[in-house]
């Protein structure tokens, strides 16, 4: 009777046993350096600079143009597609199934897309890149009872809509950049609070107790990371805790569910917490391990993806740790010297008239170049570069097409575009006229002196006498001097800024002149206006 008792009590025990290795999520706080995809190595050289405001990349100092990553923002319009009118079928019927009565309702849908892109010139590696954002969204209206009151509502409201989808679109567009940004060279303080280890939930296991002592120290000790703090004397606080859950293994041998689960846990905690210690080699042990284990082997699948990541960031970046010190500020309205401005001197001591500049070509490479001064004052269809040699004798020049080029940026701040227009300053060799607003024929490729650019309008300058205007909605430039343009000055200024009222009023009032000048305080009122 009384081993009888015993075998029971004992297989009781067993059962409980077996039902005490359920595991709970328990959360623990982290702090550390998410590292970029395209590190710029030395923290002096982090500057940039943007044409758009309210934007950053942690870590870097926003300075006037140019930065070692010059930002070119370029918002491309707002597209809408042909409104459907949908119509609904409406039956009444009576209490037989019998159709009384039919009705018809109607909406209007339209889609609008919008496209944005930034040009990246890295002064640093000599490269330029471009990259293209998109935002869509739909509009259905509300519920009519005609097909012609439908298609009225759209058609009167079809510019307001228009104008509230691009400002949402605009608004989603510099979000998506700001991510893209950071995520390819910033350097962004993370703290998170979300992060888990599998700690036992059951009090009649017998490593209960511990588990939860392991946890609460891990937890305080974690508490005190700091993303600018080197992990040291953490790592060393926290070998008591990597010691137990290490020591857990050996003392729970055998390959039952219940001993994997347990063994789980603690391959689990011990690569999650080697992950923020920045040791990916030890990462990679212990997701090798939750594999083998099997128990759970997509979790140890997911730490070699982490280590093997964690391992090439740490790589690209020159690093061991991804703790650091991490500055983030904008003195673009600091008035600084251009350390990078250099008056070049041979070996004669003969002073060199020459600029630096970056051209970068419709291929999209980027050539570092020098320009004579002089040479700078005839850029239009073509640029020519100089070339000397260590004596200071000039080897020779180079022509380029304007064509063939894209931008010229100067180190000095001094930047170019390739503009198309039909210059009314001179007479063309390309023949061309104009049929209503299309300009039938060829429009040859202008280098232009870049004079003000925002998303609404950019202002040009065509060898430094002939100005021109471009909009998203403009294929190619007007000249301020054509016939067009100087007779339907006002109009033209007026139907620009229709969305922007006080401006387009001004316009229609003679508020503006067919100058520099105040045509550039044209582009800056329209511009600023939301």
């Amino acid at each position: 009777m009384k081993k009888l008792i015993l075998y029971i009590l004992l297989l009781m025990n067993l059962v409980s046993f077996g039902q005490s290795t359920d595991l709970d999520r328990e959360r623990f706080s982290v702090s550390y350096v998410s590292l970029p995809d395209k590190p710029i190595l030395d923290n002096d050289k982090r500057t940039y600079s943007i044409n758009i405001r309210s934007l950053s990349i942690k870590g870097f100092s926003k300075v006037k143009s140019p930065g070692n990553l010059d930002i070119d923002y370029q918002f491309l319009g707002t597209k809408t597609s042909d409104v459907t009118i949908d119509k609904k079928k409406h039956e009444k019927k009576d209490k037989d199934g019998k159709v009384i009565s039919v009705s018809y309702t109607y909406v209007a849908r339209a889609k609008y897309s919008s496209e944005a892109s930034i040009k990246i010139v890295n002064s640093i590696t000599n490269n330029s890149s471009e990259k293209y954002f998109s935002e869509s969204t739909g509009y259905v209206s509300k519920t009519f009872n005609s097909r012609r009151v439908a298609e009225k509502h759209y058609e009167y409201n079809k510019e307001e809509l228009k104008t509230d989808h691009r400002v949402k679109h605009k608004r989603t567009i510099k979000k998506e950049i700001s991510s893209f940004l950071n995520r390819e060279y910033g350097y962004i303080p993370k703290n998170v609070s979300s992060e888990f280890v599998w700690i036992l939930d059951s009090k009649k296991h017998p490593e209960f107790k511990k588990h939860h002592e392991a946890y609460n120290t891990m937890k305080s000790i974690f508490a005190k990371m700091k993303y600018d703090e080197p992990t040291d004397k953490i790592k060393e606080e926290l070998q008591p805790v990597i010691a137990y859950f290490e020591g857990v293994i050996p003392r729970y041998p055998g390959t039952k569910r219940r001993t994997r689960k347990l063994k789980y846990a603690s391959y689990y905690n011990l690569a999650n917490i080697y992950y923020y210690l920045d040791m990916p080699d030890k990462v990679k042990e212990y997701g090798q391990k939750i594999i083998d284990n099997d128990y759970d082997k997509s979790d140890g699948r997911r730490y070699l993806e982490y280590a093997e990541s964690l391992k090439h960031t740490l790589s690209v970046n020159k690093t061991d740790s991804r703790h650091m010190k991490v500055l983030t500020e904008d003195i673009s309205n600091v008035g600084e010297v251009n350390e990078n401005i250099e008056t070049l001197e041979t070996q004669n001591n003969v002073q060199l008239n020459l600029n630096k500049a970056y051209l970068i070509t419709k291929k999209n490479d980027t050539i570092l170049v020098e320009i004579r001064k002089k040479d700078i004052e005839n850029i239009a269809y073509n640029i020519s570069t100089t070339a000397y040699d260590n004596d200071g004798v000039l080897i020779g020049t180079k022509k380029m097409k304007a064509k063939n080029c894209k931008e010229l940026l100067f180190v000095d701040g001094l930047y170019y575009k390739n503009i198309k227009f039909n210059s009314s300053s001179e007479k063309s060799k390309f023949k061309s006229k104009k049929v209503g607003q299309i300009t039938l024929g060829r429009t040859p490729d202008k280098l232009c002196k870049v004079l003000f650019e925002s998303e609404k309008i950019g202002l040009y300058k065509f060898k430094n006498k002939e100005l021109v205007v471009v909009t998203p909605e403009i294929k190619n430039g007007e000249s301020t001097q054509g016939k067009e343009f100087v007779f339907g000055f006002n109009r033209i200024l007026a139907t620009l800024s229709i969305y922007c009222p006080n401006v387009s009023q001004r316009a229609k009032n003679k508020g503006y002149k067919n100058t520099e000048e105040s045509l550039l305080k044209f582009c800056k009122d329209y511009s600023s206006c939301e």
